[in-house]
């Protein structure tokens, strides 16, 4: 078999390498920029809610070694526009936290470094042509959304709060995160809006608020782009698409890692065993992107409102709310929500029984 060119050294393009090269197949890859990864340095996080099974175990089910950064993370915060609070804990991690980025320690650092030590050749600055490589990996075309934040320094134990907030985030959320001391904000808005410092001056703002402390000094400033849209066929023309270059993206909030181990797995197993590449990505996770999709046009009819009452029903002991929101534990109130094709809470919280009685008084 012919060498396997791929173009893109992100998490789908390094995970397709290193499979491929497992089976004994020749692969190289093609890195349009210096170093491998995402371009910003922050804070992501893995989900862990999607499967049974925990990440990890499906990270080295795919041929991947987590040696990279990881903390479980066990609990989740929201805020409602006025500030009221949910808070949700979950007995297994709900995610993991990870870097990202041109840093140590970060899942890209890691990838390249495992991709390099299995002896596979990565071209950086190459000027491969997009129709002479295999497989694409070299990230979205169209973003829907614009991600602005902020890096500082903050003396505060480890945190993570999501802020729901039209006027901060329009269709999406805003979120505050500080991990080992180092504290990050962003918003995220969509593509077409023009004010996005401006939203990002008030988000910090509001957080400041929030934590009851002013931040003095911004280390970094970073920008990001996500895309909510996905090929119907991610094999065209004999050509691979993985990762963020198909839309393989988490629709409603905007977790996208899986999707690119996944897809890039999927790519490898395809090219290894000559099976049908659009079978497996479909097999795998097209139900997830399906229901992520619906739940994210309810999700942007949301007024501010109806995210006072969300955080009313995540708060109630009523055991009415409690059997239809999916019990108390986090992790399977998100299990929940990405494995139903209408997301429970946007019809929910508008409903005649919560219009009627009140949400309140069913607390």
């Amino acid at each position: 078999m012919d060498t396997i060119r791929i173009l893109g050294g992100g998490i789908s393009g390094l995970t397709a390498a290193l499979n491929l090269k497992k089976a004994g197949i020749s692969v190289e890859v093609h890195e349009r920029e210096s170093y491998c990864g995402k371009h910003t340095n922050d804070f992501q996080f893995l989900e862990n809610w999607t499967s049974n099974e925990d990440v990890l175990e499906s990270l080295g089910a795919m041929n991947v070694a987590t040696e990279f950064y990881m903390k479980p993370w066990h609990s989740q915060e929201f805020l409602s526009p006025t500030l009221r609070k949910y808070i949700g804990t979950s007995n297994k991690p709900l995610m993991y936290l990870v870097k990202r980025g041109k840093i140590r320690d970060s899942i890209d650092e890691s990838l390249e470094r495992q991709v390099k030590e299995s002896k596979i050749r990565i071209i950086y600055n190459s000027n491969l042509k997009h129709h002479d490589a295999d497989i694409i990996a070299t990230g979205l075309k169209k973003p829907s959304f614009v991600v602005t934040g902020i890096k500082f320094k903050f003396n505060h134990p480890d945190r993570s709060i999501v802020l729901l907030d039209n006027f901060l985030s329009r269709g999406c959320y805003s979120y505050f995160i500080v991990n080992d001391n180092t504290g990050e904000i962003a918003c995220a808005n969509p593509t077409g809006l023009k004010n996005f410092k401006e939203r990002l001056d008030l988000t910090i703002k509001k957080f400041e608020k929030v934590l009851n402390k002013r931040i003095d000094k911004v280390e970094e400033r970073f920008a990001a782009v996500i895309s909510f849209g996905f090929l119907k066929r991610s094999k065209v023309n004999g050509q691979y698409y993985v990762g963020e270059a198909a839309g393989f993206q988490d629709h409603l909030a905007g977790f996208g890692m899986v999707y690119a181990f996944e897809s890039g797995y999927y790519a490898a197993k395809s090219i290894i065993e000559n099976v049908d590449y659009d079978s497996l990505w479909r097999g795998g996770f097209l139900r997830q992107l399906k229901i992520s999709s619906k739940n994210r046009a309810l999700y942007e009819r949301l007024s501010n409102d109806d995210f006072e009452r969300i955080i009313d029903i995540l708060n109630s002991k009523n055991p009415i709310i409690r059997h239809f929101r999916g019990g108390n534990d986090l992790q399977f109130i998100m299990r929940r929500l990405y494995n139903h094709s209408i997301s429970f809470f946007p019809v929910f919280c508008r409903s005649r029984f919560i219009q009627g009685m009140g949400c309140r008084q069913l607390v």
